[in-house]
């Protein structure tokens, strides 16, 4: 009986490290997911300073490159927008329409269109949610709204009596949903736009590349930078977030950590389990010692006991946890209310199924070792 208290208490803990951890990396996959729908694969910035001429990067070469999907430069630069009397701060970020449409962003459009205006004579803009109910406009083509962005140009004089920005008009061509950081912050124009209003000639702030899904991105990277030169960084997604995913592997690496701190605890009854197994066979340890048997084979059997308890208990745990994520992930029994997705995400990773087998036969080792080694000497004296 002591010995399935045992098993029973390395089986939930060990099922409860898998459960835990599949959650935690369910819903790191839905958040990188939608905080990275919109990022590109790579991203060509300077190393010092923000703006460089376009010439200095080779697009034909870098669009010649296997692998390699869709390129544009890019103007972002922060701007005033204003409609009727209202004026909110944002990021304008200019780019082609064609890759803009590649990039697969028109799934993310809820109202209007994904539009630049590259097909009609006036310009369009894409804007975020957030900035949608801020500056109150909407993207319905029979209102046709039309915002003023004002952007400050670094060749205009600063003089008291001078006016620092340039004003341009343009029309809500489409409203879209991402992230609420990303629907605060970004206003979407042509690219041409951008460079006439902040009087860019032929400079730009980036230049972003799309691969192909096949492609291996990290290979891409290096010819691109080959390409570029030493000027320049090249960024892969996780790079241009790499705040977000630190902080993701720190929260699961404490977490991780706590559950084997609870694993250990459930260990004691592991100890007492091979205490009370020592004491209740003192005397076929004397047996066993006279009949010749050595402190080493008979340490061995209650060893070995440990060890039978420890990965019997991790096994069913390993598959009890599984099992649960399995209907989880299958049938989306756990429901979330007003969140992104409408159930608890679970994702499975093999690489958490070794580290916790790792831990779980680590304690179990030393937990079992201890008591086989001092409790058994101290019987195996007595009989002698």
């Amino acid at each position: 009986m002591i010995s399935l208290i045992s098993v029973a208490g390395i089986w939930v803990s060990t099922a409860a490290m898998v459960i835990v951890l599949s959650a935690f990396n369910g819903f790191e996959g839905v958040v990188e997911g939608v905080y990275t729908a919109t990022d590109t694969d790579l991203k060509v910035e300077l190393k010092e300073g923000k703006s460089f001429d376009s010439t200095l990067v080779a697009q034909e070469a870098i669009e010649a490159i296997d692998g390699v999907s869709h390129t544009s430069f890019v103007i972002e630069e922060i701007t005033l927008v204003k409609h009727e009397d209202r004026w909110i701060t944002c990021t304008m970020k200019g780019l082609d329409h064609s890759f803009l449409q590649q990039s697969g962003f028109d799934s993310l459009i809820i109202e209007g269109f994904l539009d630049l205006g590259d097909y009609g004579d006036a310009p369009m803009a894409v804007v975020g949610y957030g900035i949608k109910n801020r500056l109150g406009v909407t993207a319905d083509p029979r209102f046709s709204d039309v915002v003023s962005v004002h952007g400050l140009v670094r060749t205009k004089d600063m003089r008291k009596d001078a006016q620092p920005f340039n004003k341009e008009m343009i029309l809500i061509g489409g409203v879209c949903s991402v992230n609420p950081e990303f629907d605060e912050k970004y206003f979407i124009v042509p690219l041409a736009f951008a460079s006439e209003l902040l009087e860019y000639d032929t400079e730009v702030t980036g230049f972003e590349i799309n691969c192909m899904n096949d492609a291996d991105v990290h290979e891409i990277k290096e010819k691109v930078m080959q390409i570029i030169g030493s000027d320049f960084t090249v960024k892969t997604s996780m790079e241009q977030n790499e705040l977000m995913y630190q902080v993701h592997q720190s929260e699961k690496g404490m977490t991780f950590i706590i559950l084997s701190f609870i694993l250990v605890l459930s260990s004691f009854t592991l100890i007492a389990s091979l205490t009370m197994l020592v004491i209740d066979k003192k005397n076929d340890i004397k047996i066993l010692a006279s009949m010749g048997a050595s402190l080493r084979q008979i340490r061995k059997v209650f060893f070995l006991q440990g060890l039978m308890i420890t990965f019997m208990g991790a096994l069913i745990g390993l598959l009890t946890g599984y099992g649960i994520c399995w209907v989880q992930m299958k049938f989306h029994l756990l429901k979330m209310e007003g969140a992104i997705i409408s159930y608890y995400p679970i994702e499975t990773q093999w690489e958490d199924f070794l580290l916790i087998m790792a831990t779980v036969g680590c304690i179990g080792v030393i937990a079992t070792y201890f008591p086989s080694k001092y409790l058994v000497r101290r019987h195996f004296d007595q009989a002698n």
